[in-house]
């Protein structure tokens, strides 16, 4: 495995930085001096490295880029068959490191906004930690950014799995032959489901009226978070001298105290829940199961196991670790995902898969207490305006 020389060299013993002979440490305590962008470098390093695990990693073979190519041109006629939705953009196979970056790109504006929005000064907080907090946001949210994305690309089939609308459609190979091998399935049935979700999923928050209430409703959601409480961070550190006697093994002990923290940003972070944040998950979990149902309308003609198949990705996703959901402060609960795809049931018995359609319409995305009454929200688009 490569290593960064720089965490192999002798520093001397005059250096005014006490972590300076510590690996790691010392970067962490050069980015509070950080620029903005190299603080987001530094995010972006840090989700390559969890993305890759520190392994080198080869690009995308170009045999498995032209069978990508033939299965994602299958897709896009299948589900525009199915949808009548404007199906386009050619999927793009990626490395995890390739998809970390995209991701990362992707949510930095929200980002940004978090951390203007927690860099507010609260005249209600006493604790004196709470302003080391304050001061610590832009290094905060831009490494609980890299932390995420590279968690996530570590698994994620492709763009549905942050569910942010990305620019490009972009399919991580190495996650859908990892999934295929470990539950003896057919590589390519694997990829061809994948490139049905993607490109149904693209299509619809490609629709205006989809992509402005998405928007509008994670800025309103980012503007709902605060700083959470300090003593809540519960921090292992060491207590003695005798402790840090072996510096990989703090370094080892520290790395994983910061992984604790930035990849749970419920513990630097809090949100309160608001009408807002409802309507969030009433539109992910909407949005979720109408690329489920088009892709359980399209799969079976195409895919031999399709049933198999489906039932190991359902156990993947319950299984998932959640790292978009956990950051937007959004759970997708097993029991909000049977919420969506009941409303979706609801409407085809009442409308036919036609009544699916007026989900596009302007106005036409259900309310909360509308996901759990699927003919109230019919009723609601047949009121005159």
């Amino acid at each position: 495995m490569h290593r960064d020389p720089s965490y192999d060299a002798v520093v001397a013993d005059d250096d005014d930085n006490p972590f300076s002979g510590i690996p790691f440490l010392g970067d962490i305590a050069s980015i509070f001096g950080g620029s903005e962008e190299q603080l987001w470098e530094g995010a972006r390093q840090a989700a390559n490295q969890l993305a890759t695990g520190g392994e080198l990693e080869h690009n995308v073979d170009p045999v498995e880029r032209h069978r990508l190519s033939e299965i994602s041109r299958v897709a896009e006629l299948h589900v525009a068959h199915v949808t009548g939705l404007q199906v386009a953009g050619q999927l793009e196979p990626v490395t995890r490191s390739g998809w970390a970056t995209s991701a990362l790109e992707t949510i930095r504006p929200l980002m940004d906004r978090l951390s203007e929005r927690l860099k507010q000064p609260d005249p209600a907080e006493q604790d004196p930690f709470a302003g080391l907090l304050a001061m610590m946001s832009p290094m905060t949210v831009a490494m609980t950014a890299g932390m995420m994305a590279g968690h996530l690309a570590t698994s994620a089939f492709g763009n549905s799995d942050l569910m942010i609308p990305m620019p490009r459609v972009l399919i991580v190979t190495a996650n859908i032959a990892e999934f295929a091998n470990e539950w003896s399935l057919d590589v390519d049935d694997v990829m061809l489901w994948v490139a049905i979700r993607e490109h149904t999923m693209h299509a619809v928050l490609a629709i205006p009226e989809v992509h402005a209430e998405l928007h509008s409703l994670l800025l309103r959601h980012i503007d709902g978070f605060r700083r959470g409480d300090p003593m809540s961070l519960d921090l292992e550190l060491p207590t003695s001298l005798g402790d840090v006697s072996d510096p990989q093994q703090l370094q080892a002990q520290f790395g994983e105290q910061l992984q604790r923290i930035f990849g749970n940003p419920e513990l630097l972070l809090g949100v309160t829940r608001d009408e807002q944040q409802a309507h969030l998950e009433t539109l992910i979990c909407v949005l979720t199961a109408y690329v489920d149902d088009v892709v359980a309308q399209a799969g079976p003609r195409l895919i031999g196991g399709f049933g198999a198949l489906s039932e190991a990705v359902r156990r993947r996703a319950l299984a998932g670790a959640d790292y978009a959901d956990r950051l937007l402060g959004v759970r997708l609960t097993a029991e909000a995902r049977d919420r969506g795809d009941s409303f979706i049931a609801g409407v085809i018995e009442r409308a036919g898969r036609e009544g699916l359609a007026r989900l596009f319409e302007p106005g036409g995305l259900p309310t909360p207490n509308e996901l759990v009454a699927p003919g109230l929200w019919l009723a609601r688009l047949d009121l005159p305006l």
